[in-house]
C-alpha cells in the first residue's frame, strides 16, 4: 500500500522526491532533538540517511512521508509539503517505529494521527509481524503521550539506551514501548 489517509493526512511511501522536504526537516535542530542521529548537515547526508528508508533499497522498512490534506475531501497537491516521516526501518528481530515532524506541525495532533493510522495499515502490510516497538528518551513527554494515545504500553526502561547529540556526549536513558496487533 503506497498511501495512507485520514481525515486530515495523507501518508505516502517515501521515495527520492521527498529529499528536499526530508533535509528541510532533518536540519533543523529542534525537529531532531530527541533523536540519536542528530541534525544533518548536508543535503548529502540526508540523501545517504534517506537512501535506506526507500523501499527499494530497504524491502523490509515501512517508511511514509505526512502530508497535510487541503481539507477532507481534496488531497494535498503533489508540490504539497512533507509535515513529517513514520515508519519502520526493519522488522527483524523487530519492527520499531520511529517518526519525526517539523517543529511548526507540532501541537495538533498530526503525530498522533499519523501514527495510528501507521500502526493501523501495518498489520495489513505485515501481517506476519505481530508486535511493533517504540523507544523515546525518558523526558520526550510529547513522544509518549503520542505513543500512548496510539495504544503502546509502557513495557520497560533501557538505561543509558544511546546518546542524543543536542544533549551532549552522555548516554541517556530511553522508555520502551509495545503495541500487538489486533
Amino acid at each position: 500500500m503506497d498511501q495512507i489517509e485520514t481525515p486530515r493526512l495523507r501518508l505516502s511511501r517515501i521515495t527520492e522526491a521527498n529529499l528536499d522536504d526530508f533535509h528541510a526537516i532533518w536540519t533543523l535542530p529542534e525537529a531532531t532533538r530527541w533523536s540519536t542521529r542528530g541534525c544533518l548537515k548536508t543535503i548529502e547526508e540526508s540523501k545517504a540517511w534517506m537512501a535506506g528508508l526507500l523501499l527499494e533499497n530497504n524491502p523490509s522498512g515501512e517508511n511514509y512521508a505526512v502530508y497535510v490534506r487541503a481539507n477532507d475531501t481534496t488531497p494535498p497537491s503533489p508540490s504539497a509539503q512533507m509535515i513529517g516521516i513514520v515508519g519502520v526501518y526493519r522488522v527483524d528481530p523487530v519492527a520499531e517505529l520511529g517518526y519525526t515532524f517539523h517543529p511548526s506541525f507540532w501541537g495538533k495532533g498530526y503525530a498522533t494521527e499519523a501514527v495510528a493510522a501507521f500502526v493501523a495499515h501495518f498489520w495489513e502490510l505485515r501481517p506476519e509481524t505481530r508486535t511493533m516497538t517504540a523507544r523515546t528518551d525518558t523526558e520526550n513527554r510529547e513522544s509518549v503521550r503520542v505513543l500512548v494515545k496510539c495504544g503502546f504500553r509502557e513495557v520497560g526502561r533501557e538505561e543509558a539506551a544511546g546518546v542524543l547529540p543536542a544533549f551532549g556526549e552522555g548516554k541517556r536513558d530511553a522508555l520502551v514501548f509495545e503495541v500487538s496487533a489486533p
